[in-house]
């Protein structure tokens, strides 16, 4: 996996140096676009519906990582939570490892890989939390959203403010200054996109009384769904809080660099 790492680290790090390069010129225009509101100052229990898309930070392997093994991500992106207050980026999300079971190869004993995240920490508080995964991607396949769209006439511009690049599950983000839609198929908008982050159009939240609220995707398509990057045949469920990969031919693993993209469960 030495090679593996070397890529992701050389892609993100020419991601990054032009990033800095732009941050200058384009940071007050993309501050313009604000469209989610204030920061909230003080955490309480989030509606069901939205979304958290996070990042490990360690590798949690079926086999090798013990039940009980507490771990933590965080959030990549602004993320709403209402249609007035949003959460900044870095908020921390813990979980546990429930299951690990490095199985024997066989469709019958697949290797398995079972997890839950039960808090959400920001700005000094913590409340209860209950999540199910929409979709996961390997770290590989998340660099990848960072560079221009392949076909993009982007790979010759030097400003990544102003690419075009894809999401997770296909759809295409088209920058002017960090700003700009999300198209799907069909050339539809499904969302949009700021200096922050990506977001769906405004969906409904559970028992929010009707709130209509944007949906922070991440690196990941409003369509995206179960595992990206992954070995063939691994699979992705999650219910009752729990977040279950099966892999029947290797092993069953989330890596560091890996994205989540988590849905809040209402009722915790």
């Amino acid at each position: 996996m030495r090679w593996v790492r070397s890529v992701h680290k050389m892609k993100l790090g020419v991601w990054c140096f032009g990033f800095l390069l732009m941050f200058q010129a384009f940071g007050g225009r993309a501050a313009e676009a604000e469209t989610h509101g204030q920061a909230i100052t003080e955490l309480q229990p989030l509606p069901g519906g939205i979304t958290l898309p996070v990042a490990m930070g360690r590798t949690l392997r079926a086999g090798k990582t013990r039940p009980g093994t507490a771990f933590q991500v965080k959030t990549t992106q602004r993320v709403p939570v209402s249609e007035t207050a949003y959460l900044k980026r870095g908020a921390v999300v813990r979980g546990e490892v429930v299951a690990s079971d490095a199985g024997d190869g066989s469709a019958l004993h697949p290797s398995t890989l079972t997890i839950r995240f039960t808090q959400l920490s920001y700005g000094g508080r913590t409340v209860p939390l209950m999540t199910r995964a929409v979709a996961i991607a390997n770290l590989m396949v998340v660099d990848d959203t960072f560079l221009p769209a392949t076909g993009s006439t982007d790979r010759g511009n030097s400003n990544p403010a102003s690419w075009t690049t894809r999401q997770v599950g296909g759809d295409e983000v088209a920058r002017s200054g960090w700003v700009g839609p999300v198209v799907g198929s069909g050339t539809r908008t499904v969302g949009s996109a700021d200096y922050y982050g990506v977001y769906s159009l405004p969906a409904k939240l559970e028992g929010a009384n009707g709130a209509l609220v944007p949906r922070a995707m991440g690196v990941f398509s409003t369509t995206a769904e179960g595992l990206y990057g992954f070995d063939q045949g691994a699979q992705l469920s999650s219910s009752g809080g729990l977040i279950t990969i099966t892999d029947p031919k290797g092993r069953a693993v989330i890596r560091n660099g890996d994205h989540l993209l988590l849905e809040v469960v209402a009722g915790r």
